[in-house]
């Protein structure tokens, strides 16, 4: 992967220009939700507490801010007698979204650096999938992206209820801005990648930084 440096004066300057924060409120694009049990026709409700405006929601809540479903092991969730691979959901908040770590990635860099990315922050092949074919249309439109995972803020404004508890959730949400020219941005601490064992639910979504 080629290297992102550039002078701290220039990197400083991008930063000045609203590379690292986001004023104008925040668009949180699909979020898609993923149910594993470990048992078939597992009864489950997932509510999400959202402190913004919901844009778009499918299949439609069963009742306030709420899904309640069937799982099977593989991952179908049956809902008004129909199937679905996922839950989705998009929304606008208000945060502003700072950038302090991430990677600067080339576009020709792009697939194999999000391949070993989110295999590290625990999704499987299919979850990494349908990130990368939805997500990669848009990245690669800019030279560079500015791309972290630090959902930390995310998780503050989107927050999720899940009965039963899941023995594992696993929420990876990437923010990022294109650049034209390579920045220098402090890496991340390494991740723990998470075990998948039991009931596990699985989250990814992102937003762009304007």
């Amino acid at each position: 992967m080629k290297k992102c440096i550039l002078s701290a004066v220039v990197f400083a300057s991008i930063l000045m220009s609203g590379c690292g924060c986001n004023d104008s409120g925040v668009k949180d694009e699909k979020p898609v939700l993923y149910v594993y049990p470990e048992k078939d026709n597992t009864e489950v409700q997932l509510s999400l507490d959202y402190n913004g405006s919901l844009t778009t929601v499918y299949p439609a809540f069963t009742k306030e801010n709420c899904w309640e479903f069937m799982a099977n092991k593989d991952g179908t969730i049956i809902m008004g007698g129909k199937e679905y691979n996922y839950l989705f959901w998009e929304g606008e908040d208000i945060r502003k979204t700072k950038m302090d770590t991430g990677y600067c990635v080339a576009k020709e860099d792009l697939v194999p650096f999000l391949e070993k990315e989110l295999s590290e922050l625990g999704l499987n092949d299919k979850e990494m999938d349908d990130f990368i074919t939805y997500w990669l249309p848009r990245l690669s439109q800019h030279k560079y992206n500015l791309i972290s995972f630090d959902n930390s803020e995310y998780l503050d404004t989107a927050k999720l209820q899940i009965k039963p508890k899941p023995d594992n959730l696993i929420r990876v949400f990437m923010t990022y801005k294109g650049v034209d020219s390579p920045v220098e941005i402090a890496e991340p601490e390494k991740v723990h990648t998470p075990e998948r064992t039991g009931f596990t639910v699985v989250e990814w979504g992102g937003s762009m930084l304007y």
